[in-house]
């Protein structure tokens, strides 16, 4: 397996062969999706590809957080596409307030990446190669139903933390229902919501997902070049339309026929744990890891984590895709 990097060799690398490799290798362009909002991408396909990965991201994220994790998927001979979702990174959708969240309705997220797969993955993929599916967070919320709605796309598909459940730190469901109608009637859907912050500028690495310092100040030194990259609070239109998108997920959650390997994160502040067990108790086929000691972003976690989390990834690919052949 290729060599993961740590926390000490990890900005020189970055800065170095990575960069090197990503302007080399990795291409980039833009998508109208089904309603002409454009959806930007990068991607790249190593000389005979052993699989295919679209990689679906999270809340407020974009692919500067990920050139370290798709360079390891290039380097293990996978090539990789890597959508930024509506309303994040260089696509469309945003509002004027760049570092807001809105979105309408998950449905919106699950059309853009259909056509995404449809017009970009499907005609640049290598005939008879196949595709995966890697997701974390909000991403996993997207993923679980685009799996249920799409099944013949993907023949395998990785959740990173997915976001099965929103940890509302004990809000009922009653007081979100009238959240919402409150919300509803006095057009808020674009407003800040409740707990969430406006980007300031100001490093909480201490509060953050990330437990590796280096990962969080390389991504955090992005988004103060870049007003594009400075997503940083949830609308209520958001907040809402993800407890209505986790509810359904569930619900159909026994419809996934697509083998799973999910990871949880043990010290998750965002995803409810009750969710892991009520959408693992009606998938067919999964594989779950947890690691007790991580924060939500596992691979920004801690350097014995991280190269577990990494052996654990290419080890289960090479095992199914071997079997799928």
């Amino acid at each position: 397996m290729t060599a993961i990097l740590g926390e000490d060799d990890f900005r020189e690398a970055m800065d170095g062969p990575c960069r090197e490799w990503r302007e080399q290798a990795v291409k980039d362009g833009y998508l109208d999706s089904y309603d002409g909002t454009p959806i930007h991408y990068y991607y790249a396909i190593p000389d005979k590809p052993r699989a295919i990965i679209v990689i679906f991201h999270g809340f407020c994220e974009f692919f500067g957080k990920y050139t370290e994790m798709s360079w390891y998927f290039f380097r293990e001979g996978y090539g990789f596409f890597f959508p930024e979702m509506r309303g994040h990174g260089l696509s469309g959708g945003k509002l004027a307030e760049k570092d807001l969240v809105y979105i309408k309705s998950y449905d919106q997220y699950l059309s853009d990446m259909k056509t995404f797969y449809d017009r970009i993955v499907s005609v640049k993929k290598p005939q008879g190669i196949p595709a995966v599916l890697f997701a974390h967070s909000m991403g996993g919320a997207i993923a679980s139903l685009y799996l249920e709605s799409y099944p013949d796309d993907f023949c395998l598909a990785i959740l990173s933390s997915p976001m099965v459940r929103i940890q509302t730190n004990g809000i009922s469901r009653a007081k979100i229902a009238l959240l919402g109608l409150y919300v509803h009637l006095f057009h808020k859907e674009r407003m800040l919501s409740v707990g969430q912050q406006r980007f300031d500028g100001v490093r909480v690495f201490e509060t953050s997902s990330a437990e590796s310092r280096a990962r969080y100040d390389y991504l955090f030194d992005q988004r103060l070049t870049c007003p594009d990259y400075q997503t940083y609070g949830a609308t209520f239109g958001w907040s809402l339309a993800s407890v209505s998108a986790t509810r359904k997920l569930i619900k159909k959650a026994a419809s996934i026929k697509t083998p799973l390997l999910v990871f949880e994160a043990g010290c998750d502040h965002l995803v409810d744990p009750s969710g892991y067990r009520d959408f693992l108790s009606k998938v067919k086929d999964a594989r779950h890891i947890t690691y007790q000691t991580s924060k939500h972003e596992i691979f920004n976690s801690t350097d014995q984590v991280r190269k577990d989390y990494y052996r654990q990834i290419f080890s289960w690919l090479s095992e199914k895709l071997s079997l799928s052949e």
